[in-house]
């Protein structure tokens, strides 16, 4: 980190937390105040700036508050270390659940500024489906132009059109500050409600036995549906339409054992919800 940061923020000293292809994110104790996060966008991060645009917006309601920021270099609030995958793994689904749905209220809740201009439109959002549909791997055309034509039908019929989160899952819920539970590493989008949720259905990371059990899949649904006073199905094609996006970036990047294991699982969860759909016509 360069000497203008720290002099600027008061950085006494500073620990490298994630080094990404994006940017490098560390955890910083200032002088005569509280500990705090520092995000650095790299030139391959820029797509990140939207995110930190809704965290300045969101002002603290819901997710974690931005302190400051100069050019690609952002200080946010230290949210804590203990994150929802944690807490999942030792108390459960449901209330794991329970503290999405809390999180979800907060950050949907109205406020008095208007959001942002540089917030990504869904449709922007999911281009990588859209253009990979048709031209990815043999075993994956059917349902990825099956989850395209999803989400090319549901972005054409959008509803309760917000800023949102757009990257809400288990290891981007945290808590262990005094402030309790809080969203962080937002993708900054604009767009249907419903999708906020979409991401939540593939996680926690290495939960396969949570993921794609259909038990679980219908009480996401519904509960998700409750709150955001939209059917069950909508739910679930966004969260259907939202795994196809979710494989394609995993094509997009560096081959690795990672990727193909989400590939699989997210594929896997997919053919779940167009049976779960094609049953109830």
């Amino acid at each position: 980190m360069d000497l203008g940061l720290r002099r600027r923020w008061h950085i006494a000293s500073e620990a490298l937390i994630a080094d990404t292809p994006s940017s490098r994110v560390y955890r910083v104790e200032r002088q005569g105040a509280s500990s705090a996060i520092v995000k650095i966008l790299k030139p391959h991060g820029v797509h990140e700036r939207p995110g930190i645009d809704y965290l300045d917006w969101r002002d603290g309601h819901g997710a974690a508050e931005l302190h400051d920021r100069t050019d690609d270099a952002c200080l946010i609030e230290d949210a804590g270390t203990l994150t929802l995958s944690d807490y999942h793994q030792q108390y459960g689904d449901a209330a794991a659940t329970d503290i999405v749905l809390t999180v979800l209220a907060e950050l949907h809740a109205p406020s008095p500024t208007p959001p942002p201009p540089e917030l990504v439109p869904l449709r922007q959002h999911f281009r990588a489906l859209f253009d990979g549909a048709g031209r990815q791997r043999p075993e994956l055309g059917d349902m990825l132009r099956w989850t395209a034509a999803l989400a090319d039908e549901l972005l054409a019929a959008q509803t309760d059109i917000r800023p949102l989160h757009g990257d809400l899952h288990h290891d981007n819920i945290v808590s262990g500050g005094p402030r309790g539970w809080l969203a962080i590493d937002p993708q900054g989008l604009i767009g249907d409600a419903a999708y906020d949720v979409a991401n939540i259905f593939g996680n926690p990371l290495g939960g396969a036995k949570d993921i794609l059990d259909p038990a679980r899949i219908e009480r996401l649904a519904n509960r998700f549906s409750g709150a955001l006073g939209c059917s069950p199905d909508k739910i679930l094609r966004y969260a259907a339409a939202h795994a196809g996006l979710s494989i394609c970036w995993s094509m997009e990047g560096e081959p690795s054992k990672a990727a193909e294991e989400n590939i699989a699982e997210r594929l896997a969860f997919a053919k779940l919800v167009r049976q779960r759909l094609a049953a109830q016509q």
